[in-house]
């Protein structure tokens, strides 16, 4: 039994370090360009890259996926264009063309492959205050005001699932930032 429990023991903490080296920090010398190649992304021209919140939404992943052992490959870009040109440019690289005013489509069964969000920062806030507690962040939430305009342009086999958002709450300053914030995930 006592030899059950030591071997338990390792296998728990191989998995532990073996979570834990499949997140790497990301250097400071990494550029966006760097990234963008090595996840085969495609950077919005004169978008600069998010390196503390890319490390966020990596390791919010982990709190999502508590038995995962490693993040999808993730960036996070912001960029003072408009989240309509943003789309556009995604939807037009991916192959979709047009970008939906809604997730409605003209009332069709068919969820379009790139279209328009709304919402309200305060809101949305709430549900993912859990996770912000599980990553130990403390956030002023009564500073999230205001609404925003979003898209969402699937993932193909060959390009990433794609969120955009202006503005954007940042939970690491718990501040409101007018500037158009671009989450890439490959899965």
């Amino acid at each position: 039994m006592s030899k059950f429990c030591t071997i338990l023991a390792f296998l728990i903490l191989l998995a532990a370090c073996r979570k834990e080296e499949t997140l790497p920090p990301l250097s400071d010398a990494e550029s966006a360009e760097v990234q963008a190649r090595a996840y085969s992304f495609k950077v919005y021209p004169a978008s600069r890259f998010l390196q503390p919140q890319t490390e966020l939404f990596r390791k919010a992943h982990f709190v999502l996926h508590p038995d995962a052992l490693q993040a999808p490959p993730t960036a996070a870009y912001e960029s003072d264009a408009s989240v309509a040109d943003v789309a556009r440019f995604y939807a037009e690289d991916s192959g979709f063309g047009k970008v939906a005013e809604s997730e409605a489509n003209g009332f069709s069964s068919v969820k379009p492959a790139a279209y328009m969000t709304k919402g309200e920062l305060a809101a949305d806030l709430p549900s993912i205050k859990p996770i912000l507690e599980k990553l130990g962040m403390q956030v002023d939430d009564s500073k999230a005001v205001g609404s925003y305009v979003g898209a969402h342009v699937n993932g193909t086999h060959t390009r990433p699932r794609i969120t955009i958002q202006r503005p954007y709450f940042d939970v690491a300053t718990s501040s409101v930032v007018d500037k158009t914030l671009i989450i890439m995930v490959r899965e």
